[in-house]
């Protein structure tokens, strides 16, 4: 992985931003580790697939109404694009904003912390 040093150090400026171009590229070398970026990192168990499958899929599609619409986001628009993309955004919300993100959408928070293995809110 290759990054801008420059959109590194911007990303860095504000901590609670929810943007971070070393968090959303992070989240795209994970995402591709079971084969091409789609929005699906790999996960244990079928159970837990299918989980992260449903929340997933139900917070891409609401973003992408929200972003169709105009109606203002936690999540950036340019994770209405696709799933992977929407994944790097909610990981860079997860890790910056998370208050906000377990407030706004609960279930999506709990899916990023139970595969990140941590939980923001206790930091």
């Amino acid at each position: 992985m290759i990054l801008s040093w420059e959109d590194t150090l911007e990303g860095a400026q504000v901590p609670d931003d929810g943007r971070n171009v070393v968090i959303h590229e992070f989240a795209h070398q994970l995402d591709q580790d079971n084969g091409p970026a789609n929005g699906a990192p790999w996960l244990r168990g079928r159970g837990r697939r299918a989980r992260w499958a449903r929340v997933m899929s139900a917070e891409f599609g609401a973003l992408q109404q929200r972003a169709a619409s105009g109606q203002p986001s936690l999540l950036s628009d340019y994770g209405a694009t696709d799933p992977a993309e929407f994944f790097a955004v909610a990981s860079e919300v997860f890790f910056e904003q998370p208050q906000q993100l377990a407030a706004e959408h609960a279930a999506l928070y709990r899916e990023l912390s139970g595969l990140y293995r941590v939980n923001p809110l206790s930091w």
